[in-house]
């Protein structure tokens, strides 16, 4: 079949107009969903940054492309609603997004927790905040073959090392930072171990997002605003579909 550079174009117009339309149902899922787990990425529309935004939850799944990467892109989601809890990697306007309860992804706090241990080797805290999630994360995917009495015991004694751990007295400025970060978001560094539905980690919005990561360093970008929304159009159809 032989087709014309403009002629495809056309076709993935109009698949772009029709798969718009059909947002409607996964937007109101989203701002039904009690968990969400939200992530953006940088995106090149028409030779600028813009960002590429996805909305996770056990219903659906939403992309947005945006000139924005501020708490206003979650208000044009989730509107009016609130989530019981939302899940990110920190980012601030992440931490504003309506939701009863955050919890912050442990894999990002592990890689920067990394970056202390590796500027500072001799540096404990950073060693100890590391083995501290790893195992939190550990108990969380074992729990279900644990009794309910060794499991709490072990929630209250992490809990226990989590605080004293975030009085300790550091000198490392990077250090500092994350003991901040961690002593106000407090209850957003183990509430997976008090929920059965909440995940430890973001990693399904991450994987949600790398066919955009991908596509953003083969093919450079989007030409226009209408190939990205369109792009983010079809991708929560198809990402959506299989839930």
């Amino acid at each position: 079949v032989e087709i014309s550079q403009g002629g495809i174009s056309q076709v993935m117009r109009r698949a772009g107009r029709k798969a718009q339309g059909k947002l409607a149902p996964i937007e109101q899922a989203m701002q039904s969903s009690e968990v969400v787990y939200s992530d953006e990425t940088s995106s090149r529309v028409d030779g600028q940054t813009w960002w590429q935004w996805v909305f996770g939850s056990t219903q659906a799944v939403l992309h947005m492309i945006r000139f924005d990467r501020s708490v206003d892109v979650i208000q044009e989601v989730m509107g009016d609603q609130v989530a019981e809890v939302w899940v990110s990697d920190c980012w601030p306007p992440q931490m504003k997004a309506p939701a009863l309860q955050h919890q912050l992804c442990l894999a990002h706090q592990l890689r920067n927790l990394q970056s202390v241990r590796e500027r500072y080797p001799t540096a404990s805290w950073a060693s100890r905040m590391q083995s501290l999630f790893r195992y939190a994360v550990h108990l969380h995917h074992e729990r279900s073959g644990l009794s309910t009495e060794y499991y709490n015991r072990q929630v209250h004694r992490l809990e226990s090392l989590l605080d004293q751990l975030l009085q300790r007295q550091l000198e490392q400025p990077e250090g500092q930072r994350l003991q901040r970060r961690y002593q106000k978001y407090r209850d957003a560094v183990f509430l997976f171990l008090h929920r059965t539905d909440v995940s430890p980690t973001n990693n399904v919005s991450e994987q949600y997002l790398r066919p955009a990561v991908i596509h953003r360093k083969v093919m450079g970008g989007f030409r226009s605003s209408w190939d990205a929304y369109t792009y983010a159009a079809l991708k929560s159809l198809l990402d959506t579909a299989p839930l």
